[in-house]
């Protein structure tokens, strides 16, 4: 979940603090720097965000090096104390860390009864303890003790390269003769080099602005391709927006027409073909939160379409169920990143089970891409805010392309047709429905169908910013425990776009009001006054193609969350506890 960085040439502090901005997605509970210059370590530290680390900067244009960090707390809690980078017991040695170690109790109890002492609650620190110096050698002896996911990058003061380790965490490094980087995503690279390397798990060694030294986990020596640096970053700003999440709602109609002018290419129709002359009789969607309910979108879809045995699965969960994979299994995973750590898990279980591989994702470099048979980008943009939006109707509409084209059919013109009758819903009316829920400390989703699925959801968002307790539960389900819940203090809120299961879910609806519920509609259907004299508020959206109406629907519910926690007074794109990419189990 953490961001790690580490850089060596003119402008250290400058450089760094590029990178951590653009790391911080990753995380931003604390974030530290390391500089050496002369063989004299000067160390900076802060808690929260980034910005509080720059106000502490001395920046100085001068040859150097060093190592930073933006932390998303695992182990200890959120102070100076336990912000990296970490240091040996002699101060000789820096380190930042990426992942989770997960032996660090046994070794911490090891080296206190050697005499080392701990400053921190971190596993971290634990690592950096293992060192009195830094060389391959002793790199390769601390490796030895170490158990769980590490990205690690080391400097040390009397040394002129920084050591890295890469194993379940991503890190890539690069020089070019005046300078050497290495990071947790090749981002950070943009602006200083050209090209760099990606490394496996396993790997390790050490680089300086003259040459990277590589090994792998047999300890052998390597060599390694060099990727082109083929992307660029992009500098979003707010423009007119109060939050980027709400700009990224906006946004999705943006990720509609990229994904129309991408999947008209030579390309991806390749890819699409490749996929429809694959061999299967069942099919796995995979992924955790947001994605995973992008993987019910899909598993929606393709049921509708085939005859064919669709189950999507949470990703943190699938190890622990007797699955068959085997040749026969297509196996899609769904990720924004791409480097999910519980679903890269699955794709590496899935891919010795000799399945078919499939990702979709937004980062195209990223290390799920990377170990696919076949990667559909979703073409959505950078999305800043941690909360899925953009993201999350690009990776639906990749299922509707697969499934229409699996079909034989077009997808360019309905998706162009849906991209006309795209609807953000009234602000007028979402905002004071939003004033009223901050009244209350839970809420409801209910539906019926893919109306559920859009439930999950909505609920998921609120959650995730308003800090509501909030969850979704099928209509049909009520009946069986739920609805002892249900009382004059409690909001539900009732999705409905779908004609044939309207009466059902209606029906579900009213016993929730004569229990004392208050009701919310968000309904695409055109339904009679004395229905709508039943509820608290109904919200009308404007209805599209059966395809599409899912979609249509989550957008004005993004909005309802967003809404909500601006009257909370909670900043939407930075939530408490969360991070964008989840890069530990």
């Amino acid at each position: 979940m953490c961001g790690i960085i580490g850089y060596i040439g003119e402008k250290v502090e400058e450089n760094l603090l590029q990178g951590l901005e653009r790391l911080e997605y990753r995380g931003y509970d604390s974030a530290g720097m390391t500089i050496n210059r002369g063989g004299e370590f000067v160390t900076y530290k802060a808690t929260g965000k980034v910005e509080n680390l720059k106000k502490t900067l001395k920046f100085n244009d001068d040859l150097g090096m060093g190592i930073a960090h933006t932390r998303w707390a695992t182990h200890g809690k959120i102070c100076i104390e336990n912000c990296h980078p970490h240091f040996s017991s002699n101060g000789n040695v820096a380190l930042v860390h990426n992942g989770i170690l997960e032996n660090f109790e046994d070794l911490k109890a090891e080296l206190s009864k050697e005499g080392k002492y701990f400053y921190g609650q971190t596993d971290s620190e634990v690592i950096a303890k293992c060192f009195d110096r830094l060389d391959i050698k002793s790199l390769r002896r601390v490796l030895g003790k170490l158990q769980g996911s590490y990205a690690l990058a080391l400097i040390a003061k009397d040394s002129d390269s920084i050591y890295f380790v890469k194993n379940k965490s991503p890190l890539y490094v690069g020089f070019d003769g005046s300078q050497a980087m290495v990071a947790s995503d090749p981002s950070c690279f943009v602006g200083i080099l050209t090209e760099y390397y990606t490394l496996e798990d396993g790997e390790y060694g050490r680089i300086n602005k003259k040459e990277a030294v590589f090994y792998n986990k047999n300890n052998e020596k390597i060599e390694k391709y060099i990727t082109k640096l083929d992307f660029k970053v992009s500098y979003e700003e707010k423009t007119g927006y109060d939050h980027f999440m709400i700009k990224e709602i906006y946004q999705s109609r943006i990720a509609l027409e990229n994904i129309i002018e991408r999947y008209k290419q030579e390309e991806i129709i390749n890819k699409l073909k490749l996929l429809k002359n694959y061999e299967f009789d069942r099919i796995y969607l995979v992924g955790c939160g947001t994605a995973y309910h992008a993987g019910l979108i899909g598993g929606y879809y393709l049921r509708e379409a085939f005859n064919v045995d669709v189950f999507c699965e949470i990703a943190s969960e699938f190890r622990y169920k007797n699955l068959n994979i085997d040749d026969k299994s297509l196996c899609i995973f769904i990720s924004q990143s791409g480097e999910t750590a519980d679903t890269l898990s699955v794709l590496e279980f899935c891919k010795e089970k000799g399945g078919k591989i499939v990702s979709i994702t937004n980062t195209e470099y990223s290390t799920i891409a990377r170990l696919s048979d076949i990667c559909f980008p979703i073409c959505a943009g950078q999305e800043k805010a941690v909360a899925s939006t953009k993201a999350y109707f690009a990776q639906c509409l990749i299922f509707y392309i697969i499934t229409t084209f699996l079909k034989g059919k077009d997808y360019i013109l309905p998706l162009q047709n849906f991209k006309r009758q795209i609807d953000f819903g009234d602000d007028n009316i979402l905002k004071p429905l939003a004033k009223n829920l901050v009244k209350y400390d839970k809420v409801f989703f209910i539906g019926r169908g893919v109306d559920y699925i859009t439930a999950k959801e909505a609920s998921l968002k609120l959650k995730e910013i308003t800090y509501i307790f909030s969850t979704a539960e099928s209509s049909g389900e009520l009946k069986h425990g739920v609805i002892a819940l249900i009382d004059s203090s409690v909001p539900v809120i009732v999705i409905a776009t779908d004609e044939k299961l309207f009466n059902k879910t209606l029906n579900n609806a009213y016993e929730i009001k004569s229990r004392g519920g208050k009701l919310i509609l968000f309904t695409s259907l055109q339904i009679d006054k004395d229905i709508k004299e039943n509820f608290d508020y109904v919200i009308e959206v404007k209805k599209t193609s059966k395809e599409f109406q899912s979609l249509q629907m989550i957008l004005p519910l993004q909005k309802l969350a967003y809404f909500t926690a601006i009257e909370k007074g909670n900043n939407p794109d930075m939530p408490r506890n969360l991070a964008k990419s989840v890069t530990v189990e």
